[in-house]
């Protein structure tokens, strides 16, 4: 399947850029290490009841949202498109079923023309096909040590780059005729369900100039197939470079209004300080990012990583939205120090890059970590226990991966006793386990990392 992206494409993609640059530093500003922390928090908030710093402790509702809401597999950190049964999903609600022959989408509101387009509508118009590096919001909610609990309790996991079929939105919307008033577009899934006490479809909203830059395609197809159900068949829209809660599922809906809607989904995917900050930053564009797959072959539970010694190649891939990457950095002392890893390039204007490090293993037990660097200047965030944003959303500290280097690996029917990892993972088995505070953490603080 060919990628195919038009001159606005290429142009939007340039000037989303230039946004995720500043979306960035306002970021920071707010919920950023240095401008605020966990202890601050509690201070402001000493009744809550939503955080918790534990690892052992995932509640039922936690394992429930999870196992409807699959992670990315590591390991296809090794291919350039990620195959749709190994991409992320989160399901708010249940996955709505419906039929792609009879379905229209309305675009209405402020428009001189409404349009009702069929899937055979849509399909007619003239398509691009885009990689697209996706990420949910909350992507390494489990980095965060006082993390929400409340929600999906995604690692680093909660990802994927697969191809995206579709048309222009900018396109439909010049054609449906914007009104001199309008200055937002709402998006309203099918999936319908309760949330904050508050009945409702899954909405979101851009405003015009971004829905009308030329990046957002309304797509039917993922690496070249139909919609499946659970990737909003049949119809969905996909906002490159942005967080994935922005790319909404099952579409039915597409309003134009004067501005000034702010619906749930819009104030829960926003950078707080509090539940009700009044100051609150909604996500948009993603920040840098590098992941590697974990090495050699995992033990089922704990997901020890072992390989045997010698030069084992480390692969990954890497991302900055719509900003071009500068440098992937590879240690395996836990980010005590750093060397320059082999980087490659883009898979497109939205995509992601490979890199690789050949590391020189010798038998003991590793705490490998990666990180990246875009043109821009933007760094990942470092390891920090007293980082804190309300919803646990967007964190890039480095991903940790446990590692043990032992010829064992090599014989197939030998015994390797695992056991300490394994009782690792309950706090009150860790004196028993006797591994370091420091290889605990590497396990466990980041479930999707191993």
């Amino acid at each position: 399947m060919v990628t195919t992206t038009s001159p606005q494409f290429l142009a939007a993609a340039a000037e989303e850029a230039k946004r995720a640059v500043e979306h960035r530093k306002i970021v920071l500003a707010h919920v950023g290490e240095k401008a605020f922390s966990a202890e601050e928090h509690d201070t402001l908030e000493p009744d809550d009841w939503m955080h918790t710093t534990g690892r052992d402790n995932f509640t039922a509702a936690e394992v429930q949202v999870a196992k409807r809401c699959h992670g990315f597999h590591l390991e296809m950190l090794r291919l350039q498109t990620t195959p749709t049964a190994s991409h992320y999903q989160l399901i708010h609600y249940d996955v709505p079923a419906l039929d792609p022959e009879t379905h229209v989408l309305r675009f209405h509101g402020l428009v001189q023309r409404e349009l009702h387009l069929t899937m055979a509508d849509i399909r007619s118009r003239p398509s691009e096909t885009a990689a697209v590096l996706m990420a949910c919001a909350g992507t390494g909610r489990t980095h965060q040590k006082k993390r929400l609990w409340a929600h999906v309790p995604w690692g680093p996991d909660s990802i994927g780059c697969a191809k995206w079929t579709g048309c222009s939105l900018a396109d439909i919307l010049r054609e449906a005729g914007p009104l001199p008033e309008a200055a937002q577009v709402i998006f309203t899934g099918a999936d319908k369900g309760v949330e904050k006490g508050e009945v409702q479809y899954f909405q979101r909203s851009l405003s015009l100039e971004d829905a009308m830059r030329g990046h957002v395609l309304l797509c039917y197809q993922m690496n070249g197939q139909d919609l499946p159900p659970a990737h909003g068949a049949p119809v969905r829209i996909i906002v490159p470079g942005w967080y994935g809660m922005a790319s909404v599922k099952w579409l039915t809906s597409i309003e134009v209004t004067a501005g000034g809607w702010w619906g749930q989904q819009m104030d829960a995917y926003s950078f707080k300080r509090t539940a009700n900050d009044p100051q609150a930053v909604p996500l948009q564009q993603l920040p840098v990012r590098a992941l590697m797959a974990p090495p050699g072959c995992p033990e089922f539970v704990s997901r020890t990583r072992v390989v045997s010694p010698g030069t084992v190649r480390i692969e990954g891939r890497a991302w900055a939205g719509a900003v071009d990457l500068k440098q992937v950095e590879f240690s395996s002392d836990n980010g005590r120090s750093w060397q320059s890893a082999v980087l490659g390039e883009k898979n497109g204007p939205f995509g992601w890059a490979p890199w690789h490090f050949d590391w020189e293993a010798t038998e003991g037990t590793y705490v490998l970590c990666c990180r990246a660097v875009d043109v821009e200047g933007r760094t990942q965030d470092s390891a920090d226990d007293e980082t804190f944003n309300w919803g646990s959303f967007g964190s890039t500290q480095p991903q940790q991966v446990y590692v043990k280097v032992d010829k064992t690996i090599d014989s197939v029917g030998a015994y390797m006793d695992l056991t300490s990892e394994q009782k690792a993972a309950k706090v009150a088995l860790q004196a028993e386990a006797g591994l370091s505070q420091e290889h605990v953490d590497a396990l466990y603080r980041a479930p999707g990392s191993q």
